[in-house]
């Protein structure tokens, strides 16, 4: 029997495509996609997700009780959206009794990549260094990813870039160098969703967001409290 399935985009709101949901269908491999909803225009300290939850069920006439899966994308991206998504994501799949799941946010970005060799999907840019993700041709992650600077992207042998316009200077001087095309990521709720087979299950409530990078607000409290163990 197919999982009635909710999917969380708003990851990197900023980076390209439209954050919202989409609810579908999962049965084994098979995903069906039965409606999205963009999130829609507001400052970040408004309340857009839930808003788009309720129409999106609404709209299928579907009740919350319905589902059986909650997909969230959980970065790296934005931190004000990340905690919102994966709070929300939390708290819906303990009221439904629903399974939970998370799906790294590179992976979205990977879907609608079309690439004949390995590429990375570039996201958390700050200062010269970038949380770097390698997918094969077929968009299938070679690992966890990390934080690289430019120096490492020669030896990721990659044949494509994707990188939003917060990636650095010095990393988009080091793909002109080696000749790699550079592409702006695609979010979407529709390809987080496609992704519900493949998504990691997380104990209802230990949901958490992936940043690429510590918070600069615990850096500089690490700073200005070097003894106080944070």
């Amino acid at each position: 029997m197919a999982d009635l399935t909710l999917a969380i985009e708003s990851s990197n709101p900023s980076s390209g495509g439209e954050p919202g949901v989409a609810l579908g269908l999962v049965e084994a491999d098979e995903v069906t996609l039965l409606e999205s909803e963009p999130l829609g225009e507001g400052e970040r300290h408004d309340d857009l997700l839930m808003p788009a939850i309720r129409r999106l069920m609404a709209r299928a006439g579907k009740e919350p009780a319905e589902l059986d899966r909650i997909v969230c994308s959980v970065g790296p991206g934005g931190f004000t959206g990340l905690r919102i998504a994966t709070a929300a994501a939390n708290m819906i799949a303990l009221v439904a009794g629903a399974k939970l799941y998370g799906v790294p946010s590179a992976w979205v970005a990977a879907v609608s990549v079309e690439a004949d060799s390995t590429f990375g999907v570039a996201l958390a840019s700050k200062g010269d260094s970038c949380f770097m993700t390698s997918f094969d041709a077929f968009g299938i992650p070679k690992g966890a990813g990390g934080l690289v600077g430019p120096a490492a992207i020669e030896n990721l042998g990659l044949g494509l870039l994707v990188g939003d316009r917060f990636l650095s200077k010095a990393i988009q001087a080091e793909a002109d160098r080696l000749g790699l095309r550079v592409i702006p990521p695609e979010f979407s709720a529709a390809s987080c969703l496609s992704l519900a087979p493949r998504a990691l299950e997380v104990r209802v409530g230990e949901l958490v967001p992936l940043y690429g990078r510590e918070a600069e607000a615990v850096t500089k409290w690490r700073q200005l409290h070097p003894d106080s163990g944070v």
